[in-house]
């Protein structure tokens, strides 16, 4: 069974700069640090990633995965969904929300590992996910203005 989670924070930039870096993949392990490497396989006709190859230190062990990402929504919200990889399922979505010079970013994921996983480390792993999609994706957004 997928658990999700979800969660938002407040980015001091456009809403159009936190959609720039949230959908450079190929820059997530300088500022993400659960995801070890990345490799874009396809691209759109404006140059942006639509499928994508990840190697992500999940504590437990290391895990490779390719998501597919859909944009019908930008700049406004971009989605994922898993293609193939180590997990069972894998969903997602981040959405942008500017009010003057903030952006409200709601993440959200839905992650069925395949394999069962004690609820301390669980719980862990749920942070360390939100930490990365959010306080590090402002930290580094804001550390570019």
């Amino acid at each position: 069974m997928a658990d999700k989670v979800a969660d938002n924070i407040d980015v001091e930039a456009s809403a159009e700069e936190v959609f720039a870096v949230a959908t450079d993949f190929a820059a997530y392990p300088d500022w993400n640090a659960n995801i070890k490497r990345v490799e874009v396989k396809e691209t759109d006709d404006e140059g942006r990633a639509t499928t994508v190859w990840f190697e992500v230190d999940a504590k437990v062990k290391t895990l490779t995965y390719t998501l597919a990402y859909d944009y019908s929504e930008a700049p406004e919200a971009f989605s994922w969904d898993l293609v193939d990889g180590d997990v069972k399922a894998l969903s997602g979505s981040y959405r942008f929300d500017e009010f003057d010079d903030v952006t409200e970013v709601a993440y959200e994921t839905s992650l069925d590992p395949g394999f069962p996983i004690p609820g301390f480390l669980k719980r862990q792993g749920e942070k360390a996910i939100v930490k990365g999609a959010l306080a590090d994706l402002k930290k580094r957004v804001e550390s570019l203005r």
